[in-house]
């Protein structure tokens, strides 16, 4: 059970580092907001891919991977904060960013499926 708990712990403080430096690149030059479209499509494809190439291996690659690192790479709170920072602006805005976001994530794990198994 400790080593289960330890792989999590080691994969999510590396998904979150990643995170964190992504939304500082990106939000050099773009949106914040724009930085957890980015980081959500990304681990939500990631997600779907590994899910399947992983499917038959050990389960402390998948608790590192699939629960810890894509677990803190990904951040539905972020995206919960953006869209009610956004919503307290712009309603129209925030309503795009949840449908773009949600719709996104879902086609990207989709790809991520497909593509994992097409490849197997």
């Amino acid at each position: 059970m400790l080593s289960k708990a330890f792989f999590i712990f080691i994969g999510g403080g590396l998904g979150s580092i990643l995170r964190y430096l992504i939304n500082q690149i990106v939000s050099l030059n773009f949106l914040s907001q724009l930085a957890t479209i980015l980081v959500n499509t990304t681990g939500s494809f990631l997600f779907g891919f590994l899910y399947i190439v992983l499917k038959d291996k050990s389960s402390l690659i998948n608790l590192f991977l699939l629960t810890g690192f894509l677990g803190g790479f990904t951040t539905f709170s972020q995206f919960s904060f953006d869209f009610l920072e956004l919503n307290e602006n712009n309603v129209f805005t925030s309503i795009l960013y949840l449908i773009t976001s949600v719709t996104f994530s879902i086609i990207a794990a989709g790809f991520g499926i497909l593509i994992a198994q097409r490849l197997k």
